[in-house]
C-alpha cells in the first residue's frame, strides 16, 4: 500500500496562507511608500503574486490525502473516506518539472455521476524547497497504474495526459505575466 506524503497538509493549508501572508505584506508596504520605483515595484509584484496565486489555488483544490490499496484508493476528504475502485480511475499521471513532486488522477465518481481531478503528493525524502528535474516516475505512480490496468485490461497509457501539459502551461500562461510585470519595472 502507498500513501500520500505526510507533507500534504502542510502544502495544502499552511504553505499557501503563509506565502500569500508575506508576499501581501510586502507589497502592501511597498504600495505605501512615496517613491515611484517601490510603487511600481509594488504593482508588477502584485501581477506576479495574482498569477503564482491562480497556479497555488488549484494545488490546494485538487491536493487529497490518498491511500492506494491493492484493491481500491482511498481518497480522505473533509466529508470522510472516499473508496474509488481502479476500474473507475480513468487516467493517472505524474507531470514533469513541476514541484512538489505530484501524480494528476482523473476518476469517476459514482455518487455524483462525473468525472474528478485530483492531485497526490506521493512520499518522498523532502520535497519543501528541492527541484524537482525528476525524469522518471515514481513508485506510486508505476503503482497505481499497474493496479488500474490490472482492473481495466483495456487502459492504454495513451489515455494519459502529456506529462508536460502542466508545465507548459504554467509557462506559456506566466509570459504575458512576465511582459506586464517588466513594464512595471521599466516605468520608474
Amino acid at each position: 500500500m502507498y500513501k500520500s506524503s505526510s507533507l500534504t497538509f502542510v502544502y495544502k493549508y499552511l504553505f499557501p496562507v503563509v506565502w500569500t501572508g508575506m508576499f501581501l505584506t510586502v507589497i502592501v508596504f511597498a504600495s505605501k511608500q512615496d517613491d515611484a520605483f517601490a510603487q511600481n515595484w509594488s504593482r508588477g509584484a502584485a501581477v506576479m503574486v495574482c498569477w503564482a496565486a491562480f497556479w497555488l489555488a488549484l494545488l490546494v483544490i485538487r491536493l487529497r490525502r490518498v491511500e492506494a490499496g491493492f484493491e481500491k484508493l482511498v481518497i480522505k476528504t473533509m466529508h470522510g473516506p472516499k473508496t474509488v475502485d481502479y476500474k473507475d480511475v480513468e487516467w493517472v499521471s505524474q507531470p514533469a518539472m513541476i514541484n512538489p513532486t505530484l501524480i494528476s488522477l482523473k476518476y469517476f465518481d459514482r455518487e455524483s455521476g462525473t468525472s474528478k481531478k485530483i492531485l497526490i503528493m506521493p512520499p518522498t525524502r523532502s520535497q519543501l524547497f528541492r527541484v524537482n528535474l525528476v525524469m522518471g516516475e515514481l513508485e506510486m505512480t508505476a503503482y497505481i497504474r499497474q493496479r488500474i490496468m490490472a482492473a481495466k485490461p483495456r487502459y492504454s497509457k495513451e489515455l494519459e495526459p502529456s506529462r508536460w501539459l502542466p508545465a507548459g502551461l504554467i509557462f506559456l500562461s506566466g509570459v504575458p505575466v512576465a511582459l506586464l510585470t517588466t513594464h512595471f519595472f521599466g516605468a520608474f
